[in-house]
């Protein structure tokens, strides 16, 4: 069985004679009858019923022609699947993880580099996932935050280092503690703390919480939005590290006071690229990340 003998089935369905089949499909009248023997031979079943006036189908021939159209449509189907994926697998993917809030800088420089061949699969992870995937080469490169403590987590793959920051204490504008000059573990202990699901920030809280004594969590999000309004709604504090707010799409986040926590906790962490030796950057994300540190 095969789709020309399918084919002549439908036609032979439409226009009943072998010679006006035959004309319509340019073929032999006798190419075509013996096509047509060779598949009711192989499905054992008589399509069409021969006589002078033409060729009609058989009651098993009506119940069999839906499954055939289905067939043939799914063939169709079939070939424009395969030319779709066809075309996808020509276009370049790059595949990009950022921690936090950390979005801007990422999409805008993808955006002025315009290529319409290029594929960018870009997601929110918190670094210790985006450094088990690029390890495990699901990607190409990530934009991680990380401090001393978990510096081994990177052991086998490369840290380009972009920028050394604090983590700080992102307030309302009305808490009093913007008014205060150095902070003291008294001060957090009366907060309402809201946290960004990450692991290395749940670290971080717990020391906190080891210095200060119990601290009260009122959130845990991921988003920057809601982050923003827990805190303004709340006047909950969060813990956040100032460049990743500063390049943050809701530059209500952004614009809220920070204030520093290294007279309490080590404070300090490197953000930068994290890459898997092992596979090799073509061009395009090379440039791309180029692009993406000159902006920062």
């Amino acid at each position: 069985m095969n789709y020309e003998q399918l084919l002549y089935v439908t036609e032979l369905a439409n226009h009943r004679t072998l010679q006006a089949t035959a004309d319509f499909l340019h073929i032999s009248k006798s190419g075509l009858s013996q096509s047509i023997s060779q598949l009711e031979d192989e499905l054992g079943v008589r399509i069409f019923a021969r006589s002078h006036q033409g060729m009609t189908l058989t009651d098993q021939g009506q119940e069999l022609l839906p499954y055939i159209k289905s067939m043939m449509a799914a063939k169709v189907n079939l070939v424009h699947q395969a030319s779709r994926l066809g075309k996808l697998n020509k276009r370049h993917t790059i595949r990009l993880a950022y921690t936090n809030t950390f979005l801007k800088p990422m999409l805008t420089e993808f955006l002025k580099a315009d290529d319409a061949n290029t594929t960018l699969m870009l997601k929110r992870e918190a670094s210790a996932t985006i450094i088990e995937q690029v390890r495990r080469q699901e990607l190409d490169a990530g934009f991680i935050a990380i401090d001393s403590r978990h510096q081994a987590d990177l052991l086998g793959l490369q840290f380009i280092k972009v920028h050394e920051g604090h983590i700080s204490l992102i307030t309302s504008q009305h808490n009093p503690l913007v008014k205060k000059g150095q902070l003291t573990t008294a001060d957090l202990v009366d907060q309402q703390f809201a946290l960004f699901n990450d692991p290395y920030n749940d670290q971080l809280f717990e020391h906190l919480q080891f210095i200060c004594g119990p601290l009260e969590t009122v959130a845990r999000l991921d988003d920057s939005w809601a982050m923003y309004t827990v805190i303004t709604e709340l006047n909950a504090v969060c813990l956040a590290r100032d460049w990743q707010a500063r390049h943050s799409t809701n530059e209500l986040l952004a614009s809220l006071p920070k204030i520093n926590l290294g007279s309490i906790i080590d404070d300090q962490f490197t953000m930068g690229w994290v890459i898997n030796p092992a596979a090799q950057l073509d061009q395009f994300t090379q440039t791309l990340i180029e692009n993406i540190n000159k902006q920062l």
